[in-house]
């Protein structure tokens, strides 16, 4: 407390939390658009408006020390925001609310150390009042699917990112070899009775941004904390876009509409505006393009380029244009060869052997790292209190009592969150949330012959559909009233076409936070294809423009002073 005669000033702290190899300098842009905007909202207000806000980016995590696993890093940020804390209050200032913001694995970082502030009773005096995330791999970066290379990605990735990917891929187990069953730590945090979520669930504003195009790693599925990725076309097919009216078209006929926020066109989606399928039962025909084969597109174009021109039947003077145009061309053709084979034979091996290398070495100091601040995390090993309110007539458990006794309740809580389809999976498809029981996640829109046209529904409601869960159709279609069927049958053409192959985990993680109160905002960047880097503006880029728009909507809507 302040000293007699002194007034503490009451003040909001804002904290800013990096990403994956992030530095605090990656939030130059953003902390300045809102220092511009907390300026602005405080010369609005009367001038008796005493309370300030005050910015911090975190500075004991950077570069490679983020491989140092997700409860390191937060308890190390919680201690640095405990410290800033004590330094506020020696100059006379009060933080009466907290916010935090989190950019890529800073989102995960975040959500871990508000459960430790929280278990430390930090917010006892103080309101919580925004969680914003971007770009943050809320279900972790396991890449859905079976195949060899799926396979071999996700078990090869986590061993160069330390004890960070094994956890972002879902891979750790927090209670150790204690147990048979694993519990990642993404899982742990996603349950209702964690101290991560109850702490989560205190804030006033939750937030997220989502890129839906060329981001991979965290693409509107995980960052968007979504059963579906309607998106993934974009990615799979360079052909298909969105245009300025929101319409994503496809070869076939097929149309895909969209609703843009108004002053935020066309960069940020409405997830609660209208969108509509026209014809998408044939969506697969337009959507079969993978990355493989975007490759072999290219390839068999320069492939096509280098062929020679067949000029059968035509006169003298057009073959002697052609072979001047040809000439002209060689080196050009010529050169994207040569560009090709350095990429594939020289630079991409070099590439990869440095990478590899150079993360194996970082690993490595990452684990001495983490032996030599164990005893940081003592005291947080016990889950039970994490997941538990801490007992209230000071009974403190022992450590085995506490783990058996935790890991009891969390799978109970776990199963308790089973919402999928437990009488018919096309029940839930074709039924709203439970205030609109009545009510389907499709309005049909019939043309003047009455049939079918399209369907229109809201993003948020069509995320919230665990596809996933939709075994064989015929079968479950059998479990449903005539009423119902044709209706579940047109649904389900729409929809299996967006299955993503999420593991049980995965399902339960989305199914979970879901439940929670956020406002989710996709946001599609065409100007580069660094769209993770530019959805803050992390540095200085002329094509970074459309990531200037996402950061001023943040401010002027959804940043709450």
């Amino acid at each position: 407390m302040g000293s007699p005669g002194f007034e503490e000033t009451p003040c909001h702290l804002v904290v800013l939390c990096h990403g994956l190899w992030g530095v605090s300098d990656h939030f130059n842009y953003l902390e300045n658009a809102l220092r511009s905007t907390v300026d602005l909202k405080f010369q609005k207000m009367s001038n008796d408006a005493t309370s300030h806000v005050v910015f911090y980016r975190t500075k004991s995590i950077e570069k490679y020390r983020t491989y140092d696993g997700i409860d390191l890093c937060g308890t190390r940020i919680a201690d640095e925001i405990l410290k800033e804390a004590k330094r506020l209050q020696s100059s006379k200032h009060r933080i009466t609310r907290f916010s935090i913001i989190g950019y890529s694995l800073g989102g995960l970082v975040a959500r871990y150390v508000i459960g430790v502030l929280e278990y430390k009773g930090f917010f006892k005096d103080i309101q919580p009042v925004n969680f914003t995330s971007f770009c943050s791999p809320h279900v972790g970066v396991l890449t859905p699917g079976n195949s060899i290379s799926v396979k071999t990605f996700n078990w090869l990735v986590p061993q160069l990112l330390g004890k960070s990917g094994q956890q972002m891929f879902l891979k750790d187990n927090v209670f150790g070899n204690r147990h048979e069953k694993k519990t990642s730590l993404l899982k742990l945090m996603a349950s209702s009775k964690s101290i991560f979520y109850r702490s989560l669930k205190n804030f006033q504003h939750l937030a997220l941004y989502s890129n839906i195009r060329s981001d991979i790693r965290t693409s509107w599925w995980t960052s968007g904390i979504s059963y579906i990725n309607p998106f993934q076309i974009l990615d799979d097919n360079p052909n298909v876009s969105i245009d300025e009216h929101g319409f994503m078209r496809f070869e076939n006929g097929s149309k895909f509409e969209l609703k843009f926020l108004d002053h935020y066109a066309p960069v940020i989606v409405d997830v609660n505006g209208p969108i509509k399928f026209t014809r998408l039962t044939q969506y697969s025909t337009a959507t079969s393009t993978t990355a493989g084969k975007k490759v072999g597109s290219k390839l068999s174009q320069m492939i096509q380029e280098d062929l020679p021109a067949d000029n059968g039947g035509t006169s003298v003077e057009d073959v002697t244009s052609t072979f001047f145009s040809s000439v002209n061309n060689f080196f050009a053709r010529k050169f994207k060869w040569v560009v090709l084979l350095f990429r594939v034979c020289i630079y991409l091996p070099m590439w990869m052997t440095w990478f590899i290398l150079n993360n194996m070495i970082q690993v490595s100091n990452s684990s001495f790292r983490v032996l030599r601040e164990s005893s940081r995390l003592k005291y947080l090993i016990d889950f039970y209190n994490l997941c538990d309110p801490l007992p209230v007539n000071g009974h403190s458990r022992t450590m085995s009592e506490s783990y058996a006794t935790g890991l009891s309740k969390f799978e109970s809580d776990l199963q308790d969150q089973g919402d999928y389809f437990l009488n018919s999976v096309f029940d839930a498809v074709t039924s709203a949330p439970a205030s609109k029981v009545h009510q389907s996640i499709f309005n049909e829109n019939k043309g003047a012959s009455g049939g079918r046209i399209s369907w229109t529904t809201t993003l948020s409601r069509l995320c919230s559909v665990p596809i996933d869960d939709i075994g064989d159709p015929n079968a479950d279609l059998k479990q449903l009233d005539d009423k119902n069927k044709q209706n579940a049958y047109n649904y389900y053409q729409i929809l299996h076409h967006f299955k993503l192959g999420l593991s049980k985990q995965q399902k339960e993680i989305i199914g979970s936070l879901n439940k929670l109160n956020w406002q989710k905002f996709p946001i599609y960047i065409t100007t580069t294809n660094a769209t993770h880097a530019a959805a803050i503006v992390r540095h200085e880029d002329p094509n970074f423009k459309q990531g200037e728009i996402v950061v001023k909507h943040y401010c002027e809507q959804v940043f709450v002073i």
